[in-house]
This record gives C-alpha cells, sequence and structure tokens, in this order.
C-alpha cells in the first residue's frame, strides 16, 4: 500500500460525527470558534497598534511606516507558500491539523509580546513580533480554510460550515469595538487605551490555543485528500490553476469584489467622520453593523436552501451597493445620524453574506478540480485567493486615495465641490461599480446545487475505486 493510501477510509466508513453526514453543532462550533480571537487580534494590529508604538515607544512614525509595508508584503508571499506545504503535509492528523498545533505555539507568543511592548521598544523589537505574527496568520487561515472546505462535500453542509464560521469571525470582530466600552469603569474613557490592547493579548493567549487544541482533538480531519500519481507537486498546482474554468470565474468575481471592498473601507471613516461629521456616532454605527450581521446569518441560513450560493451571493452584493447610494440624499450633521444608521443596518444585512459565501463556493471549485486532475490543491487555491484579496483590496483603496488627491481633498479642512466629488466617487463610485460587475459575474457561476451534486457522486466513486486501487492483493 502506497504512503497516501494511509489516509483514504474503505468504504462506507463514517467521516463525521452524525449518521446523515451533518457535523454536530458542538462540533461546528469548536470548529468555528477560533475566528473570534483570530478576529480580535487582526483589527487592532492593522487599526490601531501603529500609533500605539509611535506614542508609547522609541519606534518611529518612519520605521513602522516601512515595518507595515514590509509586513504587508511577507504576509502576501507566506500566503502561497503555506498553501503548498500545507496541501504537502502527510500527518496521522492529516494534511491541516499540525498547523494548527503550530498556530497554537507560535501566535499567542508573538501576540502577547507585540500588544504589550515596552516603553524601550526599538523598530528591531516591533519588526520582530510583527513578522512572526504574520507567519502565523499566514499559517491559521490557509490551512485553516482549507480544511473547511474538506469538513463536507454536501453543498447545504458546506454553507452550514461556512456560516458556524462566519458568525464566530464577525463576533471577534463586535469584542474589538465593544472592549474599550466594557472597561471605560477602569479605564475611565471609552477610547482604546493600552489596557485594551493588553486585555486583548490576554484573551487571544488565553483563548486560541485552548480552542485550536480542542478542535484538533475533537473535530473530523474532512475528507481524505487524494493526489495524483507520478505528478510533481509544483505541476500539479499548474496544472490545477490552468486548467480549471470555475476557478477562472471565482477569482475574476473576487477581484472585483476585493477592488470595490478596499476602496469602500478605506473610504468609510473619512466619509462618516470628516464628510458627514459623525466622528462621535461612528462606533455606535460599527458596533450596530456588527450585530446586524450577527442576527442576519440565521435569515441566510434559512435563504440558502432555496438558492444556489452564487445566486445568493449575487443578490447579496447588488442590493447591499446600490443601498448605499442613498447616503446621497442624507443631509450633513448630527441629523442624518439616524438616517444613515438605517443605511447601516441595510446593508450589514446585505453584506453578511461576504463574510461566508466566497469560501463556500471555493470550496465547491477545490472539488470541481479534484475530479477533473485527480489531487486535492484546497490549500493552493484558499493562498491564491487570499492573495488576490489583497492585492486587489490594496489597488481599491490606492485608487480612492488618488482621487483624493487629484482633486485636492482636504481631511479636516474645508473642501471644494469637486473636492467632496472625489471622496464620494471613492466611497461609492468605485465600491457600486466593481461590487456590481461582481454581482453580474457571481451570477453567472457555472457550479450550480444540481452541477456540484454530480461532481460529489463522482468524486465519491472515484475515492471507492481508489481504494480498491490501493488495497493490498
Amino acid at each position: 500500500m502506497s504512503a497516501n493510501s494511509a489516509s483514504i477510509p474503505t468504504p462506507g466508513e463514517d467521516r463525521s460525527a452524525q449518521p446523515d453526514g451533518r457535523l454536530a453543532r458542538w462540533q461546528l462550533l469548536l470548529f468555528a470558534f477560533p475566528s473570534a480571537p483570530h478576529a480580535f487580534v487582526v483589527m487592532p494590529m492593522l487599526v490601531v497598534l501603529p500609533s500605539f508604538y509611535a506614542a508609547n515607544t522609541a519606534v518611529t512614525l518612519a520605521q513602522i511606516a516601512a515595518i507595515a509595508t514590509l509586513s504587508r508584503i511577507l504576509d502576501a508571499l507566506a500566503d502561497p507558500i503555506v498553501g503548498f506545504l500545507s496541501d504537502l503535509t502527510r500527518s496521522r492528523l492529516g494534511p491541516r491539523k499540525p498547523w494548527m498545533l503550530a498556530v497554537a505555539l507560535i501566535c499567542p507568543v508573538a501576540i502577547f509580546f507585540l500588544f504589550q511592548p515596552p516603553k524601550e521598544a526599538t523598530v528591531l523589537y516591533f519588526s520582530a513580533w510583527s513578522f512572526a505574527l504574520y507567519i502565523g496568520i499566514a499559517m491559521f487561515e490557509i490551512p485553516r480554510s482549507a480544511w473547511a472546505a474538506e469538513l463536507t462535500r454536501d453543498y447545504a453542509e458546506r454553507s452550514r460550515v461556512s456560516i458556524f464560521v462566519a458568525v464566530s469571525n464577525v463576533t471577534g470582530s463586535l469584542v474589538f469595538w465593544v472592549l474599550p466600552l466594557a472597561l471605560w469603569k477602569f479605564t475611565g474613557t471609552t477610547a482604546i487605551t493600552g489596557t485594551a490592547i493588553t486585555a486583548i493579548a490576554w484573551l487571544y493567549a488565553i483563548l486560541m490555543p485552548a480552542s485550536l487544541l480542542l478542535g484538533v482533538a475533537l473535530v473530523p480531519t474532512g475528507i481524505p485528500q487524494i493526489q495524483a500519481a507520478g505528478q510533481s507537486a509544483w505541476r500539479a498546482v499548474v496544472k490545477s490553476v490552468r486548467s480549471c474554468r470555475p476557478l477562472w470565474n471565482y477569482l475574476l468575481t473576487i477581484s472585483f469584489w476585493g477592488l470595490g471592498q478596499g476602496a469602500f473601507l478605506s473610504m468609510t471613516y473619512i466619509f462618516f467622520t470628516d464628510y458627514m461629521k459623525l466622528g462621535d456616532k461612528f462606533p455606535i454605527m460599527m458596533i450596530a453593523f456588527f450585530v446586524v450581521q450577527l442576527a442576519a446569518m440565521p435569515v441566510w441560513s434559512r435563504l440558502l436552501k432555496r438558492m444556489d450560493r452564487h445566486r445568493a451571493w449575487a443578490w447579496s452584493l447588488a442590493v447591499d451597493s446600490l443601498a448605499r447610494l442613498a447616503v446621497l440624499a442624507l443631509p450633513i450633521g448630527p441629523e442624518a445620524f439616524y438616517p444613515g444608521l438605517l443605511i447601516v443596518l441595510v446593508t450589514a444585512f446585505f453584506n453578511a453574506p461576504a463574510n461566508f459565501l466566497p469560501p463556500a463556493i471555493l470550496g465547491d471549485v477545490v472539488d470541481y478540480n479534484t475530479l477533473k486532475t485527480g489531487t486535492n490543491k484546497a490549500a493552493n487555491f484558499f493562498a491564491l485567493n487570499n492573495l488576490l484579496i489583497k492585492v486587489t483590496m490594496a489597488l481599491g483603496s490606492g485608487a480612492a486615495f488618488a482621487l483624493l488627491a487629484a482633486t485636492n481633498y482636504q481631511v479636516g479642512g474645508a473642501n471644494t465641490s469637486l473636492a467632496q466629488l472625489g471622496l464620494l466617487a471613492g466611497y461609492l463610485g468605485i465600491p457600486t461599480s466593481m461590487h456590481l460587475i461582481s454581482a453580474w459575474l457571481a451570477w453567472r457561476f457555472p457550479l450550480t446545487r444540481q452541477r456540484h451534486e454530480v461532481v460529489r457522486r463522482r468524486l465519491e466513486r472515484f475515492e471507492v475505486r481508489r481504494t480498491r486501487d490501493l488495497a493490498p492483493a
């Protein structure tokens, strides 16, 4: 028997905790939970830590800018490397769980030191722990996304897995915004202070390793992975990417989404605080946004019983992007808060599927590619997905800021009509046009529920034949 056959179960072997093929709710909760601590450290890493280091350590703004840029480059390079190595991993725990054990060791240590710097911390301290954390994040995100796709091939169950992960992720983001409010009796302020950052570090250090270890021990490894015989690893990756048409459809869809999302996210704070004059209400809007997203998940879960994933994603993208245009009818100033909050709530509901539908759709693409090429490259596909999202979001953000610069928009100052138009183009023009194109592409995605069912059945028959061929005579 070959080395690869050790991970292939006998026909009829139970791959999940329940006879109907569905994972038990407690298993899904265990699998999804690490996304919460992951989310509430990623946010302060990007938003808070640069200014915190500049104000409280010996690291200068110029050094922070350089390290932040290098960290993003390292992050982008780490994704495909981790994806490639994860797909090559062979162990009794499967290809993904060993990476979770490594994350449980690396990330808590990196975060503990990065989030609690001494006053004399230098650029070497900041860069070393930043790089360690970015590597750890790649080791978590890529193998775990592949593991999520491999937990099941069932169309509805895959959506269920993605929704549990999305709920955990949104909850973690909400914790980041709520924590300063919960600590105000101790800190005397609702601002994000060193105390809040320390609390986040300790929460992560306790919750992340424990949840990862429980997940590794109690959550199924997932579908056994098959690899093409006589084919080099790099050649298999190239063949998979080059020949998989649904992958190209998906990547084009996610690219236009990333361009629009990058512009939208980079302009949101400026739009509401500087243009709309709602700076004191912005945290309330963000908390409301994430609360509605949590409430929306069960609703979308029911809708997905009647709609194909790609069609639901297309509808949500189109309505979300068009609903944002309603801000053009709002007045400027405090009186815009309540109608502005209503628009935020509506867009939060229709934005919710962006948290869980793309990875589920990419999981379908992985199945299709496995059937066509005889090799599973889930981690490579998710690494390519992450890399493309980061690049396109950076381009979208850059385009939006270029519009501000071209129209001479002055944050905090008086602006001409042309400058205000530049802001609106960055906040609404780029996102709306890009997301509508993405919605059109998502609507045309070729792997429907029925077609995926055909793929799933053929893969199961292929696995039975492969098991029979690999069995000792």
